[in-house]
């Protein structure tokens, strides 16, 4: 009985510390675009999937964003973060911003495409902030266990993993490049989508949000929004 209630309690200790044990996830501090831009990036989105099943697919699980900030956090931090990021939509909830242009690489048969936004004040201070207010939380030894899983299954993409780590380090600041993720798609049809459907329109954003990253930079889970 003795050693049955010492074996109990070995294990009940080790099962205690496994479920103390941090969970590391990668998340994304972003603006959701008014209604107007986010109708049409599902347009062009549904226009590029149909020439490409296999590229992202945005909708309600895969919002149309625009990504301030990537980076992995200990989900027990969550809380703070949450908390740390009320009021940043004060920031820029009055200012305008300004879809530019449809951006893909020409001279290729095939690209990646995106809504490239300008550059503006409002734009770079929200992002600059976001880094600041988070900077406290961020951590570096995320896994593939710390964004969504692909529906099939399938492994994380090393590009992703590679990405999110070095966010701040070499696509923040002056390397920041505020756009709206399309996919993949044949360059014939970004040229005739670029020509006959883009619209560069100024909008506000909608919201900030707080999403768990899947693959390809996709934000699959709402963590929090500022409304």
């Amino acid at each position: 009985m003795k050693k049955f209630l010492i074996a109990t309690a070995i294990s009940f200790g080790l099962l205690s510390c496994t479920s103390n044990e941090e969970s590391i996830i990668a998340v994304d501090v972003l603006l959701i675009p008014s209604e107007e831009m986010y109708a049409q990036s599902l347009q062009l989105n549904s226009l590029i999937h149909k020439n490409n099943p296999v590229t992202i697919k945005l909708d309600k699980n895969h919002v149309p964003h625009i990504t301030l900030l990537q980076c992995f956090i200990n989900e027990n931090n969550l809380p703070a973060v949450k908390n740390a990021l009320n009021g940043l939509f004060k920031t820029i909830d009055t200012e305008m911003l300004k879809a530019e242009s449809l951006f893909y690489y020409e001279e290729k048969d095939e690209s990646f495409a995106m809504i490239r936004l300008k550059k503006t004040p409002a734009l770079m201070q929200i992002h600059k902030k976001s880094i600041e207010l988070l900077k406290p939380y961020i951590v570096e030894n995320g896994t593939e266990q710390s964004f969504v899983p692909n529906p099939d299954g399938s492994a994380i993409s090393e590009s992703t993993l590679a990405y999110v780590p070095v966010f701040v380090e070499k696509y923040s600041y002056d390397n920041f490049d505020p756009h709206i993720s399309l996919g993949v798609a044949d360059v014939s049809l970004l040229d005739s989508l670029s020509t006959h459907v883009f619209k560069p329109i100024s909008f506000k954003a909608k919201s900030v949000g707080l999403y768990q990253l899947g693959d390809h930079g996709t934000a699959q889970q709402q963590l929090w929004t500022s409304k």
